[in-house]
């Protein structure tokens, strides 16, 4: 008796689960927004994770960081690094984990390649 009620307690957590990522699209990944090439190597920890900005939403003078799924202000907004002036959304695409530079420990962001 007690493993059919496991079995049905195990298909009834899968069901659930099933039913709440159906309903969920893929994420979208952001982008930090940086004035200076140093502080996005700040951040990344690596100046050939960004990019200048080319796509004449921000100065070109101004650089991208990489794409990744970060953590968002309550109204939906993504939250910037600690070293960007802005982070902006930049749509889907698949994703590696990837720790910031400087970030304590349990810190990370998820990156994004683009797609």
């Amino acid at each position: 008796m007690g493993i059919s009620r496991k079995r049905s307690t195990a298909i009834t957590l899968v069901l659930a689960g099933s039913a709440a990522l159906s309903g969920c699209g893929e994420p979208e990944s952001q982008r930090d927004v940086y004035t200076k090439l140093d502080d996005c190597s700040k951040d990344w920890g690596n100046p050939t994770q960004c990019e200048p900005v080319r796509d004449g939403k921000h100065s070109s003078s101004y650089f991208y960081g990489p794409r990744y799924y970060g953590s968002s202000w309550p109204s939906g907004r993504p939250k910037p690094s600690a070293n960007a002036i802005e982070a902006t959304r930049a749509g889907p695409g698949g994703a590696t984990q990837l720790a910031r530079a400087g970030s304590g420990s349990g810190s990370g962001a998820t990156y994004a390649h683009a797609s």
